[in-house]
């Protein structure tokens, strides 16, 4: 899977993290051995193997169809949303969702470290959304999953990740939505701690950039 993911990198030009790069190499990026999977925290987040991320890039994100702007891809939601490394023709890069149905994305994060440290924030406000694999031991769940990865970041975000799960897992009042009415959740920080920590981590100013429909291309 590395050369293959190496061969990728080399034909988009952006180099893969280290962080990225040390995970595919242990097999922790793959689906091949759930148990040692890592980002299991994140919610609808599958990693791809290096064959189908080609054929992402063929199909749908060629820079040739994207407008210049080039991405190599190394998971997806669901639905078919691409989670991409990506440098955008007027040259900012990073990491973004590609979203498959809409004609816009934002480039939220500078660097694949600050993508997984703003996702594991995410996690942490609530772990209602963890999947049904966690059972009956979400904090455990999470708690091995943050470990899998945590010593392949930048110190600073290993010290934010850590001072968060430094806190008491307790229930806090979490709204889903804009309009929606507060629910009770598990956490390790307050809904108002997980925006100001992803301000903290994501662009303060996300670039939005156009995106062509798979279907359009």
């Amino acid at each position: 899977m590395r050369d293959s993911f190496d061969a990728l990198a080399a034909s988009t030009g952006i180099a893969l993290p280290p962080a990225l790069r040390a995970l595919i190499e242990s097999g922790r990026a793959s689906r091949d051995d759930p148990d040692q999977m890592a980002l299991l925290a994140m919610y609808d987040f599958h990693w791809l193997s290096a064959q189908r991320a080609g054929e992402v890039i063929g199909e749908w994100l060629n820079p040739v169809k994207q407008k210049g702007n080039v991405f190599l891809p190394f998971a997806r939601s669901g639905a078919g949303d691409a989670y991409c490394l990506v440098r955008l023709h007027s040259g900012e890069e990073g990491v973004c969702m590609v979203w498959h149905d809409s004609g816009a994305s934002h480039l939220h994060f500078s660097s694949f470290d600050r993508f997984v440290a703003g996702q594991y924030v995410a996690a942490f406000a609530n772990l209602t959304e963890l999947d049904e694999d966690a059972g009956d031991d979400p904090e455990g769940y999470v708690r091995a999953d943050v470990a899998r990865v945590i010593d392949l970041l930048e110190p600073a975000l290993q010290d934010l990740l850590r001072a968060c799960l430094a806190k008491p897992l307790m229930e806090r009042p979490y709204k889903l939505g804009y309009r929606a009415r507060p629910e009770m959740v598990l956490s390790w920080i307050s809904q108002e701690e997980e925006e100001a920590l992803w301000a903290q981590v994501g662009n303060a100013d996300a670039v939005a950039f156009d995106v062509v429909a798979r279907w359009e291309e």
